[in-house]
Formats: C-alpha cells, sequence, structure tokens
C-alpha cells in the first residue's frame, strides 16, 4: 500500500471497526452490506469500491440512453418510432430544456447578477456575519471613485511638493545661520551668535595617529 492508503486507513479505524466487526459478521442484508463495503488492506482480488463504481456508471449510462435519446419531439409525442415507455416520451425536449435553463441562471438569477451587491445592505450584513447592523450603515461607506481619485490627487500633489521643498532646501542652503534663526522670530528677538565651542578628543588625547 502507498502512504496515503495506510493513512485512509489510520482515519477510517472507527468506521472499519462498525463495518467490519459489527455488519460484516452478521447475516442477513445488513452482513452483505458490511462485507460488500469491508475497510482493509487489499490482498487479492478486485477491491470493493472498485466494484460500487462500476455498477454506477453502468446505471449512469443506462440512463443517459434514456435520457438524452435523439429521437425527434414531434414523432414522440405520435409514438412513431418511439419504442420506449410513453412516460419518456417528453424526454427529448423536457430534459435539453431543463439543462439550458439551468444554465440561465447563473447569467439571470441571484442579487449579484442583478445589481451590484457591496451596494446593498444584506451584502454588508452577512459580511458582519448576519450582526445587526443600523439601517443607515451604507450611508458610512467611501465611494470607490473618491479613493481612486484621491489617490490620482495625492501624486500629482507629492510631484508639485518635490518641485517647491527643492526650491526652499536650495534657498536655504545659501543663507546665512543669522538669516535662517531670525527670518519667522518675533521682531523683539535679538539675535546672538552662539560663541565657538572647541571640543577634545577624548577618544584620543594623546593626539596619535
Amino acid at each position: 500500500m502507498n502512504p496515503i492508503q495506510k493513512a485512509w486507513l489510520k482515519i477510517l479505524e472507527p468506521v472499519s471497526y462498525v463495518i467490519n466487526e459489527k455488519m460484516a459478521k452478521r447475516t442477513g442484508i445488513i452482513g452483505k452490506l458490511g462485507r460488500f463495503f469491508a475497510i482493509g488492506p487489499r490482498e487479492y482480488g478486485v477491491h470493493p469500491i472498485n466494484r460500487m463504481f462500476i455498477f454506477m456508471n453502468r446505471k449512469y449510462m443506462a440512463f443517459q440512453a434514456v435520457a438524452l435519446h435523439r429521437y425527434s419531439f414531434v414523432k414522440s409525442l405520435t409514438h412513431n418510432g418511439f419504442h420506449m415507455l410513453r412516460v419518456f416520451r417528453h424526454f427529448a425536449f423536457v430534459l435539453p430544456a431543463t439543462v439550458l435553463a439551468g444554465l440561465g441562471l447563473f447569467v439571470y438569477w441571484g442579487d449579484d447578477n442583478k445589481c451590484y451587491s457591496p451596494d446593498r445592505f444584506p451584502y454588508l450584513k452577512k459580511r458582519a456575519g448576519d450582526m445587526a447592523l443600523p439601517l443607515n450603515s451604507l450611508n458610512q461607506r467611501t465611494s470607490a471613485h473618491y479613493i481612486e481619485i484621491n489617490a490620482i490627487y495625492g501624486a500629482e500633489m507629492m510631484k508639485r511638493y518635490h518641485k517647491v521643498w527643492e526650491n526652499i532646501i536650495e534657498e536655504r542652503s545659501k543663507a546665512t545661520d543669522q538669516e535662517k534663526k531670525t527670518r519667522y522670530a518675533h521682531p523683539s528677538y535679538q539675535y546672538s551668535p552662539l560663541p565657538v565651542v572647541s571640543i577634545p578628543n577624548v577618544l584620543n588625547p594623546l593626539n596619535l595617529q
């Protein structure tokens, strides 16, 4: 067995005990079902699940011959050229029509197709875990158009800001220290330059190279 089969046997141990010990050892229909669905490592013969798939496939293919036959609908109404039971005579029309109608559900059915769901209150309530929300909750939304326009506006303003910022930095780099400290100061402010302070080299007091 491969690792996946071994893992399945380990996971299905409680189920296999019920089927193999409680059902398969009984007589009658329950015992037959237990022996048919017995769970365990395959040793010889065919695995029961394969037989089950073969059985289902045969039933499905037999039904397809009846449900999707190509007899004319008009002929089936008069029984001319139709050899099945009379109850199946409308299958040539009803079944394809049902399939086409079912495909139409993906286009013409549901609120998601009729309108934009995030614009509706039930969608917001569902996203909140069916919580009781105020009926005016949709008024607190931010428009997607506003978000997009705001992003574009912010990018354009940032470009203009960098141009002005470069001019200010260039102008400030050419100004003296006194001009930098007195341009926006109060008129009564008296500028007094700081004395030059020499900080000794504490890490190298002997000036060693």
